[in-house]
């Protein structure tokens, strides 16, 4: 039976879309005519009308026209899918954020209203959540401050320094380098003839790391240790090849979208043999914290459980070894004993996202919650799932011969 052939018009029809649209679609290649009359008019068949309904629904899906044309040519769009289904889940929880936040604006009044109208700005992206939670060291501190109640004897800094196995006449690279605290912290203990270059996105950053070593410029003169700033995003580094004893990436890699790209410029940048050392959290990290947020507000976004999953203790491993033929991990034994309201508060109220928002209207409750609790238990218990691994260019057979 000979296959019927539809007329643009008649497609159109049938979808539900203008002819405009067909016409549009044919410009762009997506769906060409199987034939055409003598009086040039165009024809289509069966395949073209499901041919159709599937760049209509890729398109209902948010795909754009250019992704649309890589996926009609290719049976195999399971990727591409999930990639987008991650996608309008992360939007998904953008909006209900935005949404939140405009009920409280809603129960405000004059200025107020305002204020909360310019933070729904810092709502959109994660990208702006993590850019401005980074600007300045002021949010970095208060988390920090909660780590004071550790179980652990060794101060997170000094355990991640101990590791790094400094030799005098290092040249040094930390990306990310936040308030400098690493090396505040061990600063009677560095070498000698040291080179540190210390790099961060952020000038608010840069500056606190600057200002917080400013201090102990004597005793650096003395063991002539050179410190170098440099504003340098993870996104697009810019490294001399074959350059550095050691490179340093604190708790950051997570933020980094082209994580494959920074690695490759990381292990350029190493001499060789170099070493990489990149720390990061585990899967159950603060999940008590957590818990505790959730049961008071749900709406709080805790968006450092989502922003960090690309790299964590339990999935680093596989994408080191694609540039780092050695990678060892190795986790700290630390938890977190809190008896202070404050230092609870203070720690949530500097979350990325509308927690600083909800919290400046609902924060005299969460501070009762947080005194009964403290009353009831004596402390909140938190668990910390923190490590570094320490991935080196050449193997242990290599590095012995």
């Amino acid at each position: 039976m000979k296959d019927r052939l539809y007329t643009a018009g008649e497609i159109a029809k049938l979808t539900g879309v203008s002819l405009r649209t067909i016409r549009f679609y044919d410009a762009r290649g997506l769906l060409k005519p199987v034939t055409h009359s003598e009086a040039g008019y165009r024809y289509y068949n069966r395949e073209s009308v499901s041919r159709l309904q599937r760049i209509l629904v890729l398109k209902y899906l948010g795909f754009s026209l250019q992704q649309i044309e890589e996926m009609t040519k290719t049976e195999d769009i399971e990727p591409q899918l999930s990639q987008q289904k991650s996608f309008l889940l992360q939007r998904k929880r953008q909006l209900e954020d935005i949404i939140s936040t405009i009920e409280i604006m809603e129960r405000s009044s004059g200025e107020e209203k305002w204020n909360y109208l310019l933070r729904l700005l810092n709502l959109l992206t994660d990208d702006e959540k993590v850019r401005q939670q980074y600007e300045t060291s002021e949010n970095l501190e208060r988390r920090i401050r909660l780590h004071d109640y550790s179980t652990s004897p060794q101060d997170w800094m000094n355990w991640v320094y101990e590791r790094l196995q400094l030799e005098a006449g290092d040249m040094v690279l930390e990306i990310g380098c936040g308030n400098g605290k690493l090396w505040q912290r061990n600063i009677h203990i560095l070498p000698e003839n040291l080179h540190l270059t210390l790099t961060d996105r952020s000038e608010g950053m840069l500056a606190q790391a600057r200002e917080s070593l400013a201090p102990y410029r004597d005793l650096l003169e003395e063991k002539r240790i050179c410190i170098e700033y440099r504003v340098m995003d993870a996104e697009n580094l810019c490294l001399p090849e074959k350059f550095y004893d050691k490179i340093i990436a604190n708790h950051m890699l997570y933020h980094v979208k082209n994580r494959e790209n920074c690695l490759q410029k990381i292990k350029s940048a190493l001499k060789d043999p170099g070493i990489f050392f990149c720390s990061t959290i585990g899967n159950g990290h603060m999940e008590e914290l957590h818990n505790i947020v959730s049961a008071f507000d749900e709406r709080i976004e805790q968006p450092y459980s989502r922003l960090t999953v690309g790299f964590r203790l339990e999935n680093g491993e596989p994408q080191l070894r694609k540039f780092f033929a050695d990678v060892e991990c190795e986790r700290q034994e630390n938890d977190l004993i809190v008896d202070r309201a404050d230092a609870i508060y203070d720690y949530v109220y500097s979350y990325p996202g509308n927690a600083p928002c909800i919290l400046e209207q609902r924060g005299t409750e969460f501070r009762k919650m947080l005194e009964e609790l403290l009353q009831r238990e004596g402390a909140v218990y938190i668990h910390k799932d923190t490590g570094m691994f320490v991935c080196r260019k050449a193997g242990r057979a290599a590095r012995e011969e």
